[in-house]
């Protein structure tokens, strides 16, 4: 009896310090790091077996294209690879500890190989991820991980279909192992992501990304009508030739406060105009340029009234007044 009691009460101890299972992958709040405006979540790489070599990734909605190339010693970078998917719950896999991969509900881990397929170069290398199977997308979160002390100067760049850098950041250094997530608060007409890690003048450098939240181009809601002001707008200069760009935030008919101005601005160019605590964007934002072109665009809430989509040379990528997009008339 005693010792049938000793065998029960082991059984009870070994259950109780068993490792719980990782999460399942959920599109809602109890995802950390999770953005609800998100309208494809990145997060086991599509499917198969763990390690792999990928070279298109498809989920939930989401289709890119990567491609990896390892960095020489001469800081050029090598003939483009297919990029290597590693098993987040392997301790072999080394880029990840158990506790942030559960917590993460993590899965593939996307990195730059090291020519075996087992294992992450760690001799500074870059990712590049295309999203032209699917046009563009608009970039919300990336997570990222093991961007230790030796990796600083990690970043990541963004581009549009015209190849205009439209965001690069750095992404933190932490713990060996660690977890990070980067936000680009909604950046649009992103045609091309690249990951770069260690700098670029270092011949060290490793890590892996664990998961993307983005909208495809035409995918997410919208917000129907202006009830609130605008606060964020992305424009596009459309015109045929460069030209000087300045943009004003006009209140009650007054001449207005230069918050944007740019000298040369090429065709297919970007920009974004945002609010401030510094600068609002008033009721009306008029954009000039050097050949005495002026438009106005409303910015102000009017709910009887949409946005357009193009005002002169310059088209309306994305406005926003919530977390949400405002649907544009034609």
């Amino acid at each position: 009896m005693a010792f049938a009691s000793l065998f029960l009460f082991s059984c009870e101890r070994n259950n109780e310090h068993d490792f719980a299972e990782p999460m399942a992958v959920t599109q809602d709040d109890n995802l950390i790091g999770y953005d609800p405006t998100t309208c494809n979540l990145v997060q086991s790489f599509g499917e198969g077996t763990l390690p792999r070599i990928a070279d298109v990734i498809e989920e939930d909605g989401a289709v890119m294209i990567v491609k990896a190339q390892k960095r020489g010693h001469n800081g050029k970078y090598l003939q483009e690879t297919q990029a290597l998917l590693l098993d987040a719950h392997d301790p072999a896999t080394d880029l990840v500890n158990r506790m942030d991969a559960n917590m993460m509900a993590m899965t593939g881990l996307l990195t730059v190989g090291d020519g075996f397929g087992k294992q992450a170069n760690r001799k500074g290398g870059r990712l590049i991820l295309d999203f032209s199977p699917v046009s563009t997308v608009t970039m919300k979160t990336m997570v990222f991980t093991d961007i230790a002390a030796e990796d600083k100067g990690s970043k990541v760049d963004l581009y549009s279909r015209n190849g205009q850098l439209l965001e690069s950041k750095e992404i933190p250094t932490g713990e060996k192992n660690s977890t990070v997530i980067v936000s680009f608060n909604n950046i649009p007409n992103v045609a091309k992501a690249i990951v770069t890690f260690g700098d670029e003048r270092s011949k060290v450098g490793s890590g892996a990304v664990a998961r993307l939240q983005l909208c495809v181009e035409g995918q997410g809601r919208y917000d129907d009508a202006r009830y609130q002001e605008v606060h964020t707008l992305w424009l596009e200069y459309t015109g045929q030739q460069p030209a000087n760009v300045t943009v004003k935030s006009k209140q009650d008919g007054q001449r207005g406060n230069v918050i944007f101005d740019a000298k040369g601005m090429k065709p297919g160019t970007m920009f974004k105009i945002a609010a401030t605590q510094a600068n609002a964007l008033g009721e009306t934002l008029q954009i000039e340029t050097q050949r005495r072109e002026k438009q106005l665009i409303p910015v102000n809430a009017d709910s009887t009234a949409s946005l357009k989509k193009q005002y002169g040379n310059f088209r309306v990528v994305e406005a926003r007044c919530t977390d949400y997009p405002l649907k544009l008339e034609e």
